[in-house]
């Protein structure tokens, strides 16, 4: 079992080794639907896959890990939702929409927030 820290009165607990992987699986997955980008040809995949894709990987990252009983930071969900927002959008409301910048400044607050503070 993995040392925990603030076992002593302190109400921070550290993570597991295996809460720091799934943290690192949601990131690589993010990276992942950008290289699946880069390989298809242009017009391949729906406009909204993108957003689709981020938000099946966020919401169900943070579904997993409040499953799991650990914590899972606000970003996560916010970011999950977003993704879910634009990809409603893209398949409904304006299907020649192409959200691929925003898909990738959602990605990028979420792995940058993981990496300064230590969640996701």
């Amino acid at each position: 079992m993995a040392r925990r820290r603030g076992q002593n009165g302190g109400g921070y607990r550290g993570k597991t080794e295996r809460e720091r992987r799934v943290e690192m699986m949601t990131w690589a997955l993010l990276v992942l639907v950008f290289a699946v980008l880069q390989i298809l040809p242009d017009g391949t995949l729906p406009n909204y896959f993108v957003p689709l894709s981020g938000a099946v990987i966020l919401l169900g990252s943070g579904l997993f890990q409040y499953a799991q009983r650990w914590r899972v930071s606000p970003v996560t969900w916010v970011g999950g939702a977003v993704m879910a927002a634009l990809a409603y959008y893209g398949m409904q409301v304006n299907p020649q929409s192409d959200f691929v910048g925003e898909s990738l400044l959602v990605f990028f607050a979420v792995i940058a927030f993981g990496v300064l503070t230590g969640e996701t």
